[in-house]
């Protein structure tokens, strides 16, 4: 095996800081195990449920308290591996729950929504390298113009066979796992109306 010189250097100098340490009396095991439990340090693990669906998915959160000025803090939110559900998995949404947290404000003295949580809808234009912050009716009416569009473009009356099928397949429709049944019975019914085919949700992806 051909060793390098950096390599040599690297192994050889941990080797002879290792037995000066040992020479020089130096105890360092309960250094080692402060280390080790200064990050999990007052954290508690709280078991809990994914509030976005109802399919049951199970989340380990972890918080420590901090000081009265800040309050509790929320440190991670990462799937339970006891849950037999999940199994510690979680979807785009259950990963991404920590940051629609809300922060302690030492100002009020209350929770409030975390300041890194988009709360306005962002736009990039096709071909652009940046996100432009747009108001609700004008994003509203975009889609709107371009759903038409689309359907305009790529309705089908019938067939290759001369059958009537009043279709599109350019469009899909995918339902969200915040939405209870009767929204998307309503969502299933209208977007059938429209002709689309292609219609599912979150939950079975």
């Amino acid at each position: 095996m051909k060793v390098t010189r950096r390599q040599f250097l690297k192994v050889t100098g941990a080797t002879v800081a290792s037995f000066a340490v040992v020479d020089l009396g130096f105890d360092l095991s309960a250094t080692a195990s402060e280390v080790q439990g200064v990050r999990t340090k007052d954290v508690k693990p709280v078991p809990t449920i994914c509030p976005f669906c109802g399919a049951g998915c199970g989340l380990v959160v972890y918080s420590r308290d901090g000081a009265p000025a800040d309050g509790p803090q929320l440190l991670s939110v990462q799937g339970d591996p006891d849950n037999p559900i999940n199994r510690g998995g979680a979807c785009s949404k259950g990963s991404a729950l920590f940051n629609i947290r809300e922060v302690y404000s030492p100002e009020t003295g209350e929770q409030e929504i975390n300041p890194e949580r988009k709360t306005k809808p962002l736009y990039r234009a096709p071909k652009s390298d940046k996100w432009v912050e747009k108001d609700w009716d004008w994003m509203f009416d975009e889609i709107a113009n371009r759903f038409k569009k689309t359907r305009d473009e790529n309705f089908e009356y019938k067939d290759e066979n001369g059958i009537i099928v009043s279709r599109c397949e350019a469009l899909a429709s995918m339902g969200g796992a915040a939405l209870d049944n009767e929204e998307l019975q309503l969502i299933s019914k209208l977007m059938r109306a429209l002709g689309m085919t292609y219609i599912e949700h979150q939950a079975r992806i």
